[in-house]
C-alpha cells in the first residue's frame, strides 16, 4: 500500500508537467501571430536558460560540470538540446504548415508507444502487460479527444509531408526522454535541463540569426511577451524540469504516458476557461477513460509467491 501510494505521488510530477505544457498552448494563442515558431522559441529559451541558472546558482553544485564530463556525455547534453529544444519545436510547428493539426495531435497522441518502444529496445524497459493494457486504455481516451468519438475517422488519415514532419517531432521526444533516463544516472535532473536549454539556445541562435540580420527583432505585444515568459519559465523551464525529475523515477514510458495523455485533457479545460469553448460529453468519456489507463499504467507489479 505504501508503495502504491508513494508510486502515485511520484506521479504527480507527471501530471504537473502535463497541466504546465497544456498552458503553453494558450500562450501560444498570443504569439504566434507575431513572430515565427523558431523566434517563440528561442526567446522562450533565452528566458529558460536565465531560469534555471538562478537555480543552478542557488543550489550552488548541480554536479558534473561540462569540463568535467567525458567526451561522450557531452556529445549526450548536446543532443538534449538538439532533441528536446530544437527538434521537438521545429518539426512541431512546421508540420502545421502542411497538415491539418488534428493529424499533428493525433500522431503526438502516440508519443508514449514510441517512447515505450525505444525504452524496450535501448534501455531494455519491462512492463506487466497490465500496464500495456493501461497504456492502450488512455490513447483510446486520447484519440476519442481528439476525433469528438469518431474513430473511423482515423482510417481517412493520409500521411503527408506534414503527418512525416510531425512523426519526426514524436521520434525527437522520445530521443530526448530516453537520453534523460541514460544521463539520469550521473546527472541531477536540474543539470540536465540546465545543460540541454544551453545547447539548444546555441544551436537555435544559429538558425535565426539569418532572419534577425534579414529584418531584424519583432515588435511585441503585451500578451505577446507575457505568453513567452509563461511558456519560457512555465513551460520550458518549470514544466521541463518536472518532466527530467519525473522520467528518473517512474522511468520515460510511464512519465510520457502520463504527461501526452494528461495535456489534452488540460487543453480542453484551459481552453474551456480562456476561450469559453465548450466541453462535450466526449471530452468527459476521453477523461475517464485516460484517468482509467493512467490507473492502470501506474498499477505495482502483484509480489511473486514462493
Amino acid at each position: 500500500m505504501a508503495k502504491q501510494t508513494t508510486l502515485w505521488a511520484q506521479s504527480l510530477l507527471a501530471v504537473l508537467t502535463s497541466l504546465l505544457f497544456a498552458g503553453s498552448f494558450v500562450a501560444g494563442k498570443y504569439t504566434i501571430g507575431e513572430m515565427g515558431p523558431l523566434m517563440i522559441t528561442l526567446l522562450r529559451y533565452l528566458i529558460t536558460a536565465a531560469f534555471l541558472q538562478i537555480l543552478v546558482w542557488q543550489r550552488g553544485d548541480i554536479g558534473p560540470r561540462i569540463g568535467e564530463a567525458s567526451g561522450r556525455d557531452r556529445l549526450y547534453l548536446f543532443l538534449l538540446g538538439s532533441f528536446g529544444v530544437v527538434g521537438y519545436h521545429f518539426f512541431f510547428f512546421y508540420s502545421l504548415r502542411y497538415t491539418a493539426i488534428a493529424n499533428s495531435a493525433i500522431i503526438n497522441a502516440f508519443n508514449p508507444v514510441v517512447t515505450g518502444f525505444l525504452a524496450a529496445v535501448i534501455l531494455k524497459e519491462t512492463l506487466a502487460a497490465r500496464n500495456y493494457v493501461g497504456g492502450a486504455i488512455a490513447i483510446l481516451g486520447v484519440l476519442i479527444l481528439l476525433t469528438s468519438g469518431n474513430l473511423l475517422a482515423l482510417l481517412q488519415l493520409q500521411l503527408n509531408a506534414g503527418d512525416l514532419l510531425m512523426l519526426c517531432a514524436v521520434l525527437c521526444w522520445a530521443c530526448y526522454s530516453i537520453l534523460l533516463r541514460h544521463l539520469g544516472k550521473r546527472y541531477s535532473g536540474l543539470a540536465m535541463s540546465y545543460y540541454g536549454a544551453l545547447f539548444g539556445v546555441a544551436q537555435l541562435f544559429i538558425l535565426v540569426l539569418p532572419t534577425l540580420i534579414k529584418t531584424g527583432f519583432p515588435t511585441l505585444s503585451w500578451p505577446a511577451i507575457l505568453g513567452v515568459f509563461y511558456m519560457g519559465i512555465g513551460a520550458s523551464g518549470i514544466g521541463y524540469l518536472l518532466f527530467t525529475l519525473s522520467t528518473q523515477r517512474i522511468g520515460p514510458t510511464k512519465s510520457t504516458s502520463i504527461v501526452y495523455s494528461g495535456v489534452p485533457v488540460w487543453v480542453a479545460l484551459l481552453a474551456w476557461l480562456f476561450f469559453a469553448e465548450p466541453v462535450t460529453p466526449w471530452m468527459i468519456l476521453s477523461m475517464g477513460l485516460i484517468l482509467l489507463g493512467l490507473r492502470t499504467v501506474l498499477q505495482p507489479a502483484k509480489p511473486s509467491k514462493d
